[in-house]
């Protein structure tokens, strides 16, 4: 069976986007399928897969599966790609909608700019007691300025949820950090029972950051836009910034606001980079269907 599927990048944080509002879904073995289709230089290569369903709650729905077939809760840079494309393709008549994930429904906005397009998502707020992270301690203590032992020495890191749970540290340079060895073993950190993205952050100034991320269930990627998020809100948080703020990553620049109501949005341009199809191996499909069309778009 083939599969159709559009390839989409958001500062570089690309997905392999499947869509199940406009057509049925065959019964696949998503995290084996993300697992193949990710391998970069010998697949279609990306971050993961973001399937697009219909919501009983929401306008619509994403379901992510990162690089190592793992489903994830919550991708800002994938929820805003998901806004753009059914945007693009007049599923919805409106350029502010919901989309449900695991973490909760976030509202996007679709901006034409500059013939491109930009993407606002409200994300969802952030978290910052360990049990709510999770975070091993007491739960109902916060994540913040915590003390954690890697590679035989202390390091001081910013734990919090932000759509997934992350875990930042401010460096004078963060080109010269070895985010190769240090991400995974932060991820994989005792004290992250369901793992963690880890986010390297330095300060460029009074309203920008440069951050370097390992994901979870990802490794290495060019941009986060939960990272980013989860940057800012510390970097904010500690007084080293002020919103708005610009954060560069190695794919791009996103924008993250944090009013004084603490709605954090989080925007930037999202590009569609080619559609294609591929043949789904018999190994990876079962009986029926996965998901149908009809989704709830207005």
């Amino acid at each position: 069976m083939r599969l159709a599927f559009t390839k989409m990048e958001a500062a570089g944080n690309d997905y392999i986007y499947v869509d199940g509002i406009e057509r049925h879904l065959p019964d696949a073995d998503w995290p084996a399928l993300a697992r193949n289709l990710s391998r970069r230089r010998h697949s279609v290569g990306a971050d993961g897969i973001i399937l697009i369903l219909p919501s009983e709650s929401a306008d619509f729905r994403m379901r992510l599966f990162n690089a190592d077939g793992s489903e994830g809760d919550m991708c800002g840079n994938g929820v805003r790609c998901v806004g753009a494309y059914v945007w693009e393709r007049g599923l919805i008549g409106v350029d502010s909608f919901s989309v449900e994930t695991p973490d909760g429904p976030v509202t996007v906005r679709v901006q034409p700019e500059d013939g491109e397009l930009s993407v606002d998502a409200l994300m969802t707020p952030p978290r910052f007691l360990r049990g709510e992270i999770p975070m091993t301690g007491q739960p109902e203590e916060s994540g913040l300025a915590a003390e954690l032992e890697v590679g035989g020495r202390s390091v001081p890191v910013d734990a919090l949820r932000l759509g997934n749970p992350h875990c930042v540290l401010f460096v004078r340079d963060v080109y010269a950090v070895d985010v190769a060895t240090l991400g995974p073993l932060l991820e994989s950190h005792p004290a992250f029972p369901e793992r963690t993205n880890v986010e390297f952050v330095e300060v460029a100034d009074r309203d920008a950051l440069r951050v370097r991320v390992w994901e979870r269930g990802s490794g290495i990627t060019a941009a986060c836009g939960t990272g980013a998020s989860a940057a800012a809100v510390c970097a904010i948080l500690r007084g080293r910034v002020t919103s708005p703020v610009r954060v560069e990553m190695p794919g791009g620049d996103l924008r993250v606001e944090w009013d004084e109501a603490q709605r954090l949005h989080l925007c930037g341009i999202v590009r569609e980079v080619y559609r294609g199809s591929l043949e789904i191996p018999g190994e990876l499909l079962m009986t029926g269907d996965f998901e149908t069309g009809g989704g709830r778009g207005r």
